[in-house]
């Protein structure tokens, strides 16, 4: 018997989180997510997994986005990273700025939001002044 594969057929797989019958937040093949334990390696790995996905998210939500310079797709993708989707697709004025290319406008526009007078000052300051310098 592999005592591996036997675990895991007991178990199950899911990648995201859910309560075992004990009722503890689970993930993986059983693996309480109270007593994870990540290595600096394996969270460097979820998060190029995630900006991957994210990218292509992106690129599916706003077709203008592949074709922006890489400073204007960084700065997207590091938004959403930090706010999701759904929450950055609010950014009207902004993502019509940014898909017209009118970045010095959108640079000021995200910075009249919640987000960046509250939630992240620092962050949208870095991201407007990158967009300011295109």
């Amino acid at each position: 018997m592999n005592l591996i594969e036997k675990i895991k057929e007991h178990e199950g797989f899911s990648s995201t989180v859910y309560k075992c019958p004990n009722g503890y937040d689970t993930v993986g093949y059983g693996q309480r997510v109270k007593y994870l334990k990540v290595t600096k390696e394996q969270a460097e790995q979820w998060l190029v997994d995630e900006v991957k996905d994210l990218q292509r998210r992106i690129s599916a939500t706003f077709s203008w986005w592949e074709e922006s310079p890489e400073d204007v797709r960084n700065v997207v993708v590091s938004m959403v990273y930090q706010m999701g989707l759904s929450a950055f697709s609010k950014f009207k004025k902004t993502i019509y700025l940014l898909e017209t290319e009118q970045y010095k406008e959108a640079s000021e526009e995200m910075l009249d939001s919640k987000w960046a007078r509250k939630d992240s000052p620092n962050r949208a300051k870095e991201l407007s002044d990158i967009l300011s310098k295109i």
